[in-house]
Formats: C-alpha cells, sequence, structure tokens
C-alpha cells in the first residue's frame, strides 16, 4: 500500500524512496485528492518530517501534486486507464570571435578546466594498449556493444528509461540525429516545433525542405490546444528543461501529450538537453519513461554532460522504428570513431561518469548561486527578473525599463560580456519578452561574479 511501510530494496536515498512509492501510488489511482500532511505523512510511513518534505517538493517539482496555500498538498495527476491497457511493446531487437570577450555567457559552452583530461588520457592508453584490431576495424553501425550497454544502465538509473541495448544508436552530433529520425520518419511530414526553441534544429529541418509548424509555449509547456489544431505528423520537444525558457512539463501535462500522439497518430523527438543538471531535488524522469505505445524517439548528448567536442550522440528508437531501421538504414557506417566509443564506455563502465556528473552539479550549482546572489545585490536589481533557474547550465534575465534588448546585448559587448539575446530563439518573431536575454554560466571562471557583475553594472546600470 502507499501508505504503508516504505520497501526501500533498491537502497536508495530514503527520501528518494518515498517519492517513487507516493508516485507509482499516484499513477496506478491509489493515491488522489488531498495528501496527508507531512507531520501525518511521516507517522504513518515512519520516517522524518524532512523526508516527506523532499519527497513532496519532487512530486510537486515533476507536476504529480500542488501545494494550495492553507490548504495542503493535492494530487494533480489523473489516472488514466486508457493509458494502463496500453502494453509496452517488445523490442525486436554568430560569427563573432570568442577571444574578443572577456566573459564568454553564451549558452552553448561548458567548463573546460573541469574536465577529466588525468582519466581521460589514462583509459585512452589502456584502450590502445588493450583493444588492439578492434581500434583499426569498422565499428557496427548502432555504435559498439560496450557503449551502448552503459548507455542503457544509465538512462535506466538516471532517466526511468528501460531500453534494450539494441535500441540505442551511436552518432556524431545533432546533425546525425535529425538527418537519421528525418528518414526514418519518412518524407513530406509535417514537424510541429517549439517556439522558442533550439535554433538548429528548424534549421536542420527547413535545409530538408520540410513543412514546420511552430507551436506556442505555455507555463506547463508546449501549448497542446494549438498543437492539436496543427495536426502534425512530428513533434520534437524538450520537455524536461525547456530550451531556452527552463519550462519543465508536468507529468499530467506529459500524459496528455502521449495520449494526443496515440490518437492522433504522430511521434515525438524528445530532446532531452542539458537534463542532467538540476540543482534541486533528483533529475525529472524523462517523457519516454511514460511512453507505452512507442511513440516517444528518445535523443541525447554528452557535449553538456562532458564536452561538446567528443561529438557522441544517440537515439533510442522504440520498437517498430528499430525494425524499420534494420531492415532500410543498418548499412550506414557509425559517425562516431571506435577508439573514442572504447574510452567512453570504460569512462562510464568504471563509474567515472556518474562521479563526474556529481562533481560538475557541485562547480556549475556553486556558478548558478554565486551569480543570482550577486545580481540581487546589484544597482540595477530593483529593475531584475529572473526566470529559468535551478536548471541547466543557463537562466533568463528580465530587465525593466531603459533598455531593450539589442541595447543590453551592445552595451554588454563593450565590457567585454558576450550574451544571448532570447530573440534569437524565436522562429516566428512574435510575443518575444522585451529586454531579455540569457545568460550562461557554465563558462564562468572561478571567483570571477564580482568582477562581471561590476561590469555589468557599468552597462545596465543607473548611477
Amino acid at each position: 500500500m502507499p501508505w504503508g511501510p516504505i520497501q526501500n530494496t533498491d537502497h536508495l536515498p530514503l527520501y528518494e524512496a518515498v517519492y517513487k512509492q507516493l508516485r507509482d501510488g499516484i499513477r496506478a489511482g491509489l493515491i488522489s485528492g488531498r495528501l496527508p500532511s507531512k507531520n501525518q505523512a511521516a507517522a504513518q510511513l515512519k520516517v522524518s518530517k524532512i523526508t516527506i518534505e523532499q519527497a513532496y517538493n519532487q512530486l510537486k517539482a515533476e507536476g504529480y501534486i500542488q501545494a494550495r496555500p492553507r490548504s495542503g498538498y493535492f494530487v494533480e495527476f489523473k489516472y488514466a486507464q486508457d493509458a494502463a491497457k496500453t502494453s509496452r511493446p517488445e523490442p525486436v531487437f554568430a560569427a563573432e570571435n570568442k577571444a574578443d570577450f572577456t566573459y564568454d555567457l553564451s549558452t552553448y559552452a561548458v567548463s573546460a578546466e573541469s574536465f577529466p583530461f588525468a582519466i581521460w588520457s589514462r583509459l585512452s592508453r589502456k584502450v590502445l594498449a588493450e583493444e588492439g584490431g578492434k581500434l583499426v576495424n569498422s565499428t557496427p553501425s548502432k555504435g559498439i556493444l560496450s557503449l551502448r550497454q552503459q548507455i542503457a544502465l544509465y538512462l535506466q538509473s538516471y532517466r526511468g528509461i528501460q531500453v534494450h541495448p539494441e535500441q540505442i544508436l551511436v552518432g556524431a552530433g545533432t546533425e546525425w540525429v535529425s538527418s537519421l529520425f528525418i528518414q526514418l520518419l519518412g518524407p513530406r511530414k509535417r514537424f510541429a516545433i517549439e517556439n522558442p526553441g533550439y535554433g538548429k534544429i528548424w534549421r536542420i529541418l527547413a535545409a530538408h525542405g520540410l513543412q514546420m509548424v511552430r507551436i506556442s509555449m505555455r507555463e506547463d509547456g508546449l501549448d497542446l490546444v494549438e498543437l492539436q489544431r496543427a495536426k502534425p505528423d512530428v513533434v520534437h520537444i524538450t520537455p524536461s528543461h525547456h530550451f531556452p525558457l527552463g519550462t519543465v512539463m508536468p507529468v499530467q501535462q506529459r500524459q496528455a501529450l502521449l495520449n494526443l500522439a496515440e490518437r492522433l497518430d504522430f511521434h515525438i523527438i524528445e530532446d532531452d538537453y542539458d537534463s542532467e543538471f538540476r540543482f534541486g531535488g533528483r533529475p525529472i524522469p524523462a517523457l519516454k519513461s511514460l511512453d507505452s505505445a512507442g511513440r516517444v524517439i528518445y535523443i541525447n548528448t554528452f557535449a553538456k554532460s562532458l564536452a561538446p567536442s567528443l561529438r557522441i550522440s544517440y537515439m533510442v528508437l522504440p520498437p517498430l522504428l528499430l525494425e524499420k531501421y534494420e531492415r532500410e538504414f543498418s548499412f550506414y557506417s557509425c559517425t562516431v570513431p571506435g577508439f573514442e566509443q572504447y574510452v567512453m564506455a570504460r569512462f562510464m563502465g568504471e563509474g567515472h561518469f556518474s562521479r563526474h556528473l556529481n562533481r560538475m552539479k557541485a562547480v556549475y550549482r556553486a556558478k548558478h548561486d554565486a551569480l543570482l546572489d550577486a545580481l540581487e545585490k546589484s544597482t540595477f536589481s530593483q529593475r531584475l527578473r529572473i526566470s529559468g533557474k535551478n536548471a541547466g547550465l543557463h537562466f533568463l534575465l528580465q530587465l525593466t525599463g531603459l533598455f531593450s534588448e539589442k541595447e543590453m546585448l551592445a552595451r554588454a559587448m563593450q565590457q567585454g560580456i558576450r550574451l544571448n539575446g532570447l530573440s534569437e530563439f524565436y522562429s516566428q518573431k512574435k510575443g518575444i519578452p522585451r529586454s531579455t536575454v540569457v545568460v550562461g554560466f557554465a563558462r564562468l571562471p572561478d571567483n570571477a561574479v564580482p568582477e562581471l557583475v561590476r561590469k555589468l553594472e557599468i552597462a545596465w546600470g543607473v548611477f
């Protein structure tokens, strides 16, 4: 029973075991309406009040419950009987010179000084010494098995996705991923994309001559009413941390999207962009983890979690599309060199990747918190609005009053600061919030926050 003793057979942190037990109870329709108070829940589950608070906060973050002032917590997720009846199919097995900038706050950077060079170098030598002829022969079209096995374990542990290694395809970068899913889904498809959204995807789709429709974003994610009117064949979304707004699509909205995909017969491409970095609670489970009908193609990359220069991306195909890939496209060569794949497989298999992620979460959180704290104390703090914080490697900064977005960027550039304007990510220039820039903090050097904010005060402050 959901409110009975905690069954922590996986030896998880206690709050996570509580969260999972309550989440599963909500999904199964066993928990509804108003939840017990924190004290009552702690007594029933025989855990501390702070453990209940952490579990409730995670359920709230994912949209399973909502807090109502002076009333308590209420279940937001509605049990979908139709979804429960659907069984999971079994698998068949800009051109500026960056050197001109003192501070690069663009969204495409990572912390170069934090790359695990020593470990990567040691593993590279081991691969050269031990893998022998495998390194000079061609690799399987999907990528080497050991890497796909490690990715499958990672997706199960960190993203809640149950996947067989044979469903995983490894390739080089967004262009490879996009080209392959375009071919798999077939020509003359109508794509729905987020507006605003990741600029490269709509440029790639346009380059292939595909029809696109832009769907507006709401506070709870993609506008599903607008999406339904668009009648798409494919929907491309970033539900766990929308780029660039930072929106998290709650579970109720995710289930509604999956139900809509089943009813209108379209596929969903889930781009899990920078979902690894969440600074409050555990990562939001992937949309793919809720997919019981094989509608979701999951894509991700090691660009943000490790380094963009590695060019290692991967895609998880649902069973029917896997069959089509095996039948029609398995003759393609893998686009990632075997050497990098073997090194990455060992990096993950020996536990270095999970330790690196934990370390980088601490590094990025420190930068995130220090920068926000300094901005709140700045001379322009009264005109400042921050959104999209506490997850990912960027947030939105809006100033009221004096400057337009263009003026904010120009004045920051005069102080040696590189930023992206929010308008850059809108493929249709309408409904854009005024005077808003996207602040990427990943490349911000340690101890640089005071000088950076001082320069921003010169650029945007009033004296």
